[in-house]
């Protein structure tokens, strides 16, 4: 059996409208994280594109996927490349009501990196599963800020 890693979320919205915050990649942007995510072959999300995202926490690196699987807004499949790991990617989104959907990922992975430890591979792919789902959900449903008061 491959190392695993799984995540999942609740999503406060339809299925429909949690694949389009999965899909928006810029939503991992600016947040000190990855500094550049972009599409650099064929048509995002479909089978056979490919996207580039270069990561500056947990550890530097450049990992590039390429979509193996594409069925929205029910699942899709991607093949990552990066520090000496190949991670294959599953993400699925289950629709439990108009209002809520659960959307669960999972990383099988393989490889040796030079870079960090089995151990420190397994954590960063955890880190980035979960930032992956986390940062969809507040795309969903950004903080409120609190309203301006008028100063005395």
């Amino acid at each position: 059996m491959l190392p695993r890693v799984e995540y999942s979320v609740l999503a406060p919205a339809s299925a429909e409208r949690t694949w389009q915050a999965f899909c928006h990649l810029q939503r991992l942007l600016g947040r000190g994280i990855y500094s550049d995510v972009a599409w650099i072959e064929g048509p995002p999300w479909q089978v056979g594109s490919r996207v580039r995202y270069t990561l500056t926490k947990p550890v530097p690196a450049v990992v590039t996927a390429v979509v193996t699987e594409a069925d929205p807004p029910r699942r899709v499949g991607l093949l990552n490349h990066g520090l000496g790991i190949t991670a294959q990617q599953l993400v699925t989104f289950r629709a439990l009501s108009d209002r809520s959907t659960r959307v669960s990922m999972t990383m099988e992975f393989v490889g040796e990196s030079k870079e960090l430890s089995p151990a420190a591979v397994e954590k960063a792919l955890q880190f980035v599963t979960r930032d992956a789902l986390d940062s969809m959900v507040l795309d969903l449903n950004p903080p409120r800020t609190a309203p301006r008061g008028n100063a005395s």
